[in-house]
């Protein structure tokens, strides 16, 4: 089962952008008082079974400057919830809200990781 490495600060951020230089990561920007990223959680809790996909999760209550610091550097629109998808520290792809599903993502994931 994949880790989730919790992204509280720009440190954090930091080590996130930089492991996607070796393989992409998948960022979940979380609420945790929306009902609708509650049900964009439990679709990227899914990918935990898949292998190799490093996961990542911000929660905007508890570090919305480093939120609003990865919409930024990443140049996305900051929504909650959100999905991102990060190869070699550049947003390749990004879902929202009731677009976030776990097929989407994995087969967004494996067209960027065998690009």
């Amino acid at each position: 089962m994949n880790p989730i490495n919790l992204i509280e600060n720009t440190e954090d951020l930091d080590a996130m952008l930089q492991a996607s230089e070796e393989n992409p990561v998948v960022l979940l920007k979380h609420s945790n008082s929306c009902p609708i990223s509650s049900a964009g959680h439990n679709q990227f809790m899914q990918l935990q079974e898949e292998e190799n996909v490093a996961m990542y999760m911000v929660v905007v209550q508890t570090a919305r400057a480093t939120s609003m610091e990865i919409a930024e550097r990443l140049g996305v629109t900051h929504q909650s919830p959100q999905v991102i998808i990060i190869d070699k520290g550049e947003a390749k792809t990004d879902m929202s809200h009731y677009n976030i599903k776990t097929d989407a993502v994995l087969s967004a994931y494996t067209d960027i990781s065998n690009s």
